[in-house]
């Protein structure tokens, strides 16, 4: 396949730049130099060449399989049962590959959506990981070695010393999405004008509200940045179109589900996921669950694993050029939905089309309970006193399908956050 609209290759980094990645590669085992060098040279191409060498990962991760007692009598990946993480965590040693002699990494997921999930990996798969986050940066104007700064809270950004030196390594700067105070946000700002960043990454949400910060205070900042990356929630259409007016760079994506071996970028065209199928197996249920098989993980085998994540994938590859599966839309996750006592459900994406074309309202958040819902808006022109008159017809909207004893509209009142700062649209209070 031609690639008419691919990006030129990436410049060669310089010798200290190298010097470090081959440093932070020998500390933990990884190659992700070389498996960078890789991916770039095999987004490009063709769907067919890249399903054959998919379809030879996935023969060889089946006969590894079948050699744990609980898989030796399955013939093929339609034959495996849907994993969660109830299931893993209770087999977690039934698991492990007992041949695998590597080095292996104990992980944990937060439990955001629910359990949480104790794994292992290999150290393939941390080469993986790290090569498809730094391949989605490039899109973004990333060069090896440039200054990034992490707006982030637990799930991208670790305390302990090791993971402070290899941030150093990478050259990476920490701003905490923990505290987003209007004085943490103005320091944000100062910094990153000043530090000579050349890419953001963090959470959508956290990267939104600081863009949110610069354009309610007219702040134009003099940077040096070439592009920003958001992961790990949703960035919508008009939260992407905030932060693009506030730093006046391009705004990406990337999505991943690092047990699941999922990892995707959006490319120039933002008009999807870019998915590694050489990393992983995925599947789209009937239902639009994402079920995914870590094909590289030699630590730990976790088959079918339902990544929680609802997606649409695209018929037709990318028009750029990249021969990988595109996955045109993540829905978002399966406890992003709102059910009422009496088991009327909506999703989340009920909420983001109801509110989409309301320029007044900038970000929302809907919280439920058995009998309440609380729909929080937020947005400068919003006011408490005219809100029941301005939200009466999405009063109406919400009351043609979902039934609580009560709906109450509210507006800037703080967001439910989690323990590690992500934001998530939907969320169910704990029973009392």
């Amino acid at each position: 396949m031609n690639a008419p609209n691919a990006i030129s290759p990436a410049p060669a980094p310089s010798l200290l730049a190298t010097l470090r990645f081959r440093l932070i590669d020998l500390v933990r085992g990884t190659n992700t130099l070389e498996l960078l060098d890789t991916l770039r040279r095999q987004q490009y191409e063709s769907p067919e060449k890249l399903e054959a060498q998919a379809g030879l990962a996935r023969t060889r991760y089946l006969e590894e399989l079948r050699t744990l007692p609980m898989f030796s009598a399955v013939r093929s990946f339609d034959e495996l049962p849907v994993t969660n993480k109830k299931f893993i965590n209770a087999h977690r040693e039934e698991l492990r590959n007992p041949h695998y002699k590597g080095k292996v990494v104990r992980k944990k997921t937060g439990g955001s959506t629910g359990e949480p999930l104790v794994y292992y990996t290999s150290s393939d798969t941390q080469s993986y990981l790290w090569a498809g986050l730094l391949l989605s940066w490039e899109v973004a104007g990333y060069r090896l070695g440039d200054p990034v700064a992490f707006i982030s809270g637990s799930s991208l950004s670790g305390t302990g010393m090791k993971q402070q030196a290899y941030y150093a390594l990478l050259n990476v700067r920490i701003f905490s999405a923990f505290d987003m105070s209007t004085a943490a946000m103005t320091q944000y700002a100062e910094s990153i004008q000043s530090g000579g960043y050349r890419l953001i990454y963090g959470y959508a949400s956290a990267v939104h509200r600081l863009a949110c910060h610069l354009n309610a205070t007219k702040t134009r900042l003099q940077h040096r940045l070439r592009g920003i990356v958001c992961t790990a929630e949703m960035l919508t259409p008009a939260m992407r179109n905030d932060i693009e007016r506030a730093f006046g760079v391009p705004c990406y994506s990337q999505y991943g589900c690092n047990d699941a071996g999922v990892s995707a970028f959006e490319c120039e065209n933002q008009q999807g996921f870019h998915l590694l199928s050489m990393r992983c197996h995925t599947e789209v249920l009937e239902d639009n669950r994402l079920v995914a098989t870590d094909l590289v993980n030699r630590a730990m085998y976790m088959p079918r694993h339902d990544t929680g994540d609802l997606v649409r994938m695209a018929e037709q590859p990318c028009s750029c050029g990249r021969g990988l599966p595109l996955i045109a839309e993540v829905l978002g996750r399966q406890n992003d939905v709102v059910v009422d006592p009496r088991g009327n459900a909506v999703h989340s994406e009920f909420f983001t089309h109801l509110f989409r074309e309301d320029a007044r309202i900038e970000r929302f958040q809907v919280v439920f309970d058995d009998r309440t819902l609380t729909v929080n808006l937020h947005g400068a022109s919003l006011h408490a006193a005219q809100l029941e008159a301005q939200c009466e017809a999405y009063r109406q909207r919400i009351l043609a399908s979902l039934a609580f004893d009560e709906l109450r509209f509210v507006c800037n009142e703080p967001f439910v956050t989690q323990a590690n700062s992500k934001h998530r649209f939907i969320i169910r209070r704990p029973a009392a």
